[in-house]
């Protein structure tokens, strides 16, 4: 495997941190009655102190990131900040992950689309959506769902992830740091995805030039606090359905403990994808089920 640059990977992280919200969302599609927040607060089932549960959007345009006075004081107010994943990598787990989301030495999206396919990708990337040539070459390296975020964190302007910047306040506040998965267990679960079903997905009759447009709408009701929202957009998406147990229901369930363990602890700030919190296998719902008090936060 030629040289990883660092440049390729924080690519390969952000990449990573990206395709669980937008596909999550997918997944939630369903209307429910809990109050719209990104903000919960758990509380009751003898805990000591209050925790907080909070909704990510994994990447976001930097003029477009916010978080409240609100959200700043419960974040101060706990001692220990869970993420989904631990970012922070060695070298040598950094070159073996960024392997699993490249595609076998030598190979290239041209390898795996028809040259009708590949030619319409390659004209859509380029020439629809103004992407150098130089970062489609790399970008074509990728496995298939993985180039489809490439694709739009190059068209975000300068995007910020979530994760980063919490962990930024985290360590200037002395926090402890919890994780709920690995890296390479969320990897795992797109491996179950083939790359002729991944390559099916953004075939060039699923994109368009206005998928910087769509995503902008997701922002938009991301930045509105409205989960019901975020889920009823992609009612009609059904691209992912039959993975739905791994991409949510599974991850979700396995948390919970962990969760629990934590939250008697200490005063815990939880931040994972907005997609993770509502809906019947939701965050909100399993906490509840477990006797926590869940409460939105304004």
């Amino acid at each position: 495997m030629k040289k990883i640059t660092q440049t390729l990977f924080n690519t390969v992280i952000i990449l990573i941190l990206m395709i669980f919200p937008t596909f999550i969302y997918n997944l939630t599609a369903q209307k429910t009655s809990d109050e719209s927040s990104l903000l919960w607060e758990i509380s009751g089932n003898e805990l000591e102190n209050p925790s907080f549960l909070f909704g990510t959007i994994h990447l976001i345009p930097k003029k477009e990131y916010f978080f409240t006075e609100k959200m700043s004081e419960k974040f101060n107010s706990c001692k220990t900040l869970v993420l989904e994943a631990d970012i922070d990598m060695t070298i040598s787990e950094q070159i073996e992950l960024a392997k699993k989301m490249m595609l076998p030495e030598g190979k290239t999206l041209s390898d795996y689309m028809t040259n009708k396919q590949f030619k319409q990708f390659k004209t859509f990337v380029i020439d629809t959506l103004k992407i150098k040539k130089s970062k489609f070459k790399r970008m074509q390296k990728f496995k298939p769902i993985l180039a489809i975020t490439f694709i739009l964190s190059e068209l975000l302007e300068k995007p910020i992830a979530y994760e980063k910047k919490l962990s930024k306040k985290a360590k200037k506040n002395k926090m402890n740091f919890a994780y709920l998965e690995t890296l390479e267990y969320q990897m795992s679960i797109f491996e179950k995805i083939s790359i002729e079903e991944q390559i099916e997905m953004f075939s060039s009759e699923k994109m368009d030039k206005d998928i910087l447009e769509k995503y902008m709408k997701l922002i938009e009701a991301y930045k509105n606090q409205d989960i019901e929202k975020l889920q009823l957009m992609f009612e009609e998406d059904k691209s992912l359905v039959e993975y739905e147990d791994d991409f949510l229901t599974k991850r979700n369930n396995n948390w919970i403990p962990k969760i629990e363990e934590l939250l008697k602890k200490q005063s815990t700030f939880i931040a994972v994808g907005a997609g993770h919190l509502s809906g019947k296998n939701g965050l909100i719902s399993l906490l509840k089920k477990k006797g926590y008090s869940v409460k939105p936060v304004k």
